[in-house]
């Protein structure tokens, strides 16, 4: 009874030391994959602030609201304190205190609105500083899952080269570990990132209509994977 027990023990001693070794026989790469879109909608900061020529604000807000109108922003797309509107304006007063007050306005815009216009407008003295402070576009989902799954193939692929100069083939996927998602689609968020990813995608303008001369998104996504060598 004894020696059975033995010889059991050695044939799974053997066995688990096998499959240990099988287990080793896997390669690790990183794989990552990069597009840059251009946004169909931007966030634009401005402030307007009394001056000298303008001291009062209330009539800086009807010369801004003309000015608006004639950027084809009309009157039924701006709505007060809705951040729920597809079109909206939100404002709020900053250092309600000084001598010279002012007012910072967050308007959304779309590509319907000609961009530079608007700027080359809102240079009046009265408007002391614009900022965009977000880029988005309507699809950015849709590219986030697009920017995965190239990443996880271009491991994939990177995994297949590697083991193709040393006469091995690569097996199944064993593991695939999230490690750096960027998505500068926030502006103020922008980094200036020096990497190399290994898989570049291109975007097709004419997938839609988008806003010109604004930043564009960059969305990098970067894995991890195991796979089995055959």
């Amino acid at each position: 009874m004894k020696r059975v027990t033995l010889i059991i023990a050695f044939i799974y001693l053997a066995f688990n030391a096998n499959a240990t070794t099988e287990l080793n026989r896997i390669i690790t790469v990183t794989g990552s994959a990069e597009i840059v879109i251009p946004p169909d909608e931007i966030e634009l900061e401005i402030t307007l602030t009394e001056n000298n020529s303008w001291k009062s604000l209330s009539k800086i807000e009807l010369a801004f609201m003309k000015l608006l109108f004639g950027n084809d922003i009309e009157k039924d797309r701006v709505v007060f304190n809705s951040a729920n509107s597809s079109f909206y304006w939100y404002y709020w007063w900053h250092h309600r205190h000084d001598s010279r007050k002012s007012k910072k306005i967050v308007l959304k815009l779309d590509a319907k609105t000609n961009f530079m216009k608007l700027v080359r407008d809102l240079d009046k003295e009265y408007v002391t500083s614009i900022r965009i402070t977000k880029t988005s576009n309507k699809d950015l989902q849709k590219f986030r899952r697009e920017v995965k799954i190239e990443a996880i193939k271009a491991a994939k692929a990177k995994a297949k080269y590697l083991l193709e100069a040393v006469d091995e083939k690569v097996g199944r996927l064993i593991q695939v570990d999230e490690l750096q998602v960027i998505d500068n689609n926030r502006y103020r968020r922008r980094q200036n990132i020096n990497v190399v990813s290994n898989s570049v995608m291109s975007y097709s303008k004419t997938r839609g209509s988008y806003i010109e001369n604004v930043p564009e998104i960059k969305l990098r996504y970067e894995v991890k994977t195991q796979f089995e060598i055959k």
